[in-house]
């Protein structure tokens, strides 16, 4: 490992101690140019670029973290931090940091997990992290440039699977349910309401926070007559549209299509009710299986035995083989009242009768 680093310019001397350094500055500041509200405002505020972006700007632009990492820690530092989040023009000997930081067992994955766990009062993330962690290894590049891929030991194919079956419940459950994805909904509208001109600067977005937007937020809803007021108010209030339709959670691609013209359907028949309607989708895991036809963009994770023995994990693991590597959930939502039941149930039931159709 230390031959492999050293051949980087920037690591060349004190190689394990500088990419020790190295991948705990990206580990920490990976995630540093969210914006408020992470994901759910995300697509709104920075629709032209993403949090990568600005997280890179933020790590590489002098007058913000640029210089003061390169004086902290090693002339280029923040350079190397901004690639191993990137990618573009990351060192291959330096793909292993880009691992740890974000891979099949990225110890950012490692930590949300557990962490959501804990605050949502929920088992679903809890997984052996520890024996995980101990069964990690590294293996060599067969490419032949000098980079080490991280592998992990037979041993340790079970604390694996329950990362994956981790983060497939944790999504299904937590994540994407149908509560949280409704005010999703209210925070995109919110923010493409008062438009872009509080957000449109990296500076702008990172001064907002979640408890400063909050505050805003609250403000807005006492308002009247702003086109973010409706939706301010609704978030403030919990006063939120209802559940009337929810497909499975392997929807198809013509399945969506079906019960998109069952939206239309129920819509044009109910024009006094607002609709919403949620295609909710997210990668579970991205690992190549043995069915596959072919690599796409799979991740090759190697599994090693104690006689030296690789094999890529779907290989081995007949659990992965079963859980899904999507997970799609397609809702439709009304806004009606507790008071408002039966029409809510005849609506609930017209849905199902037009999605199956």
């Amino acid at each position: 490992m230390e031959e492999s680093f050293k051949s980087v310019e920037q690591l060349s001397d004190q190689p394990l101690g500088k990419a020790r350094q190295l991948v705990r500055v990206a580990a920490l500041l990976h995630d540093i140019g969210h914006c408020c509200f992470s994901h759910a405002a995300e697509e709104v505020i920075q629709k032209d670029s993403d949090h990568e972006s600005l997280t890179v700007i933020v790590l590489t632009q002098p007058d913000l973290f640029g210089d003061l990492l390169n004086r902290l820690f090693f002339p280029g530092c923040s350079d190397l931090a901004a690639k191993i989040i990137r990618l573009k023009g990351l060192p291959p000997q330096l793909q292993v940091l880009r691992d740890i930081v974000s891979g099949q067992v990225d110890a950012d994955r490692t930590d949300y997990l557990l962490r959501d766990s804990h605050h949502c009062g929920v088992d679903y993330g809890l997984f052996d992290f520890r024996r995980m962690i101990e069964c990690l290894t590294l293996r060599q590049d067969p490419v032949g440039l000098g980079g080490l891929e991280i592998a992990i030991h037979r041993d340790g194919i079970h604390t694996f699977e329950a990362l994956i079956l981790a983060r497939y419940q944790m999504n299904t459950q937590v994540y994407y349910h149908r509560l949280r994805r409704i005010y999703d909904l209210y925070l995109k509208e919110y923010f493409k309401a008062r438009g872009k001109v509080d957000f449109d600067a990296p500076q702008k977005v990172l001064q907002y926070n979640d408890v400063t937007m909050l505050a805003t937020i609250m403000q807005d809803a006492n308002g009247s007559g702003a086109p973010s007021q409706p939706w301010a108010k609704r978030i403030r209030d919990r006063v939120h549209h209802r559940l009337v339709f929810e497909s499975d959670e392997d929807t198809g691609a013509a399945q969506i299509k079906r019960m998109k013209l069952a939206f239309e359907r129920i819509q044009s028949e109910n024009e006094d009710v607002n609709f919403l309607w949620d295609l909710a989708q997210v990668s579970i895991h991205k690992l190549l299986l043995p069915d596959d036809k072919e690599e796409g963009d799979f991740v090759q994770f190697y599994v090693i035995d104690r006689d030296g023995r690789e094999d890529l994990i779907g290989e081995r693991s007949p659990i992965l083989r079963k859980i899904p590597r999507w997970f799609q959930v397609f809702r439709i939502f009304a806004d009606l009242g507790h008071d408002q039941k039966p029409l809510l149930q005849e609506i609930a039931d017209k849905c199902k009768e037009y999605a199956r159709a």
